[in-house]
């Protein structure tokens, strides 16, 4: 509500897929003149990996660590349609800075374009990268995990999937996701069908169920494959230690319920916290308090799951 009277009234996704791309785009545009300058504290730089076409965003602490840091993937949301590098900058730059850690964004192919697997195999690509070349920011490969929100969130968890299934592959030490879909919803199993509510989001800010299925079917994902809907991959329990948001008020809420479950189910060791009564992504707006919060929480369990475990 409070960002709504700010920016003067509800905003939703809606339309096309180029109408879905300016309205996202549009609106990290206008969150611009919210954000303090950058402080010289967090460096950047940006690479085309090696033998490749995926260009990668680096952020580091600038002065350097006595220590080896951790080193994440950091995913940018976009329903694999939208978005890119340049527009979570801000978030990018606080984890950081207060980790403090290293963050690998890779630009991933966005669909329809190039429709999935293309966008998680960049994904696999830039964490292979990260973890072989990790020192050379003064990070420890041992120390990675993997992150994102939205579409970003999903494919952190199904890089880490895959990962897994990849003998001799460097694995995430842990992942952190939020407000990420889980399942396609055709495909939600029997089992939690009555887990299942999307009437409650009908009136849901900033994304709803209609704009989700514009993007599900252009990333052109099977809707069982379980790299997409990782609902239904039969090795959750494979996972490493994860850390979901959910969102009271986010039609992926049900999904996020439903995939702590089953993760638990299969023996992972899963936390989910809930922020009730907020919408999609609310945390990419830098003046809400709860933003301050998601963001400090998010700094705490990249800590404890990647340093203290």
């Amino acid at each position: 509500v409070q960002f709504e009277q700010l920016t003067g009234g509800r905003f939703k996704l809606t339309g096309d897929i180029p109408s879905i791309r300016a309205q996202f785009l549009g609106l990290f545009d206008n969150m611009k003149a919210m954000l303090p300058p950058p402080n010289n504290a967090v460096s950047k730089i940006d690479l085309q990996l090696p033998d490749s076409d995926l260009k990668v965003r680096i952020y580091y602490p600038t002065v350097k660590s006595e220590v080896m840091l951790p080193i994440g993937l950091y995913l940018h949301s976009g329903g694999w349609v939208a978005g890119g590098v340049d527009y979570e900058d801000h978030m990018c730059r606080y984890l950081t800075q207060h980790t403090p850690t290293v963050l690998v964004c890779p630009e991933y192919r966005l669909a329809p374009e190039h429709p999935f697997p293309a966008s998680l195999n960049d994904c696999i690509l830039a964490f292979q990268w990260m973890t072989q070349n990790a020192s050379t920011y003064s990070a420890s490969p041992k120390l990675a995990y993997a992150t994102g929100g939205s579409a970003g969130g999903n494919l952190a968890l199904a890089t880490a999937l895959k990962l897994s299934s990849i003998p001799g592959s460097s694995v995430p030490k842990a992942v952190l996701a939020s407000c990420t879909s889980s399942c396609e919803p055709s495909a939600i199993p029997d089992k939690y069908r009555e887990a299942w509510h999307p009437e409650l989001f009908l009136d849901s800010a900033f994304l709803d169920r209609t704009c989700m299925q514009t993007c599900f079917e252009a990333y052109g994902a099977p809707p069982t494959d379980p790299l997409f809907s990782v609902l239904l991959h039969p090795n959750l329990g494979k996972l490493p230690r994860t850390y979901l948001v959910a969102c009271g008020k986010d039609p992926t809420h049900d999904e996020l319920l439903m995939l702590r479950d089953e993760m638990e189910a299969q023996g992972a060791h899963v936390e989910l916290k809930v922020y009730e009564g907020y919408p999609h992504c609310f945390f990419i707006v830098p003046t809400l308090k709860a933003s301050a919060e998601y963001l400090d929480i998010l700094v705490q369990k990249i800590q404890e799951l990647v340093l203290e475990s």
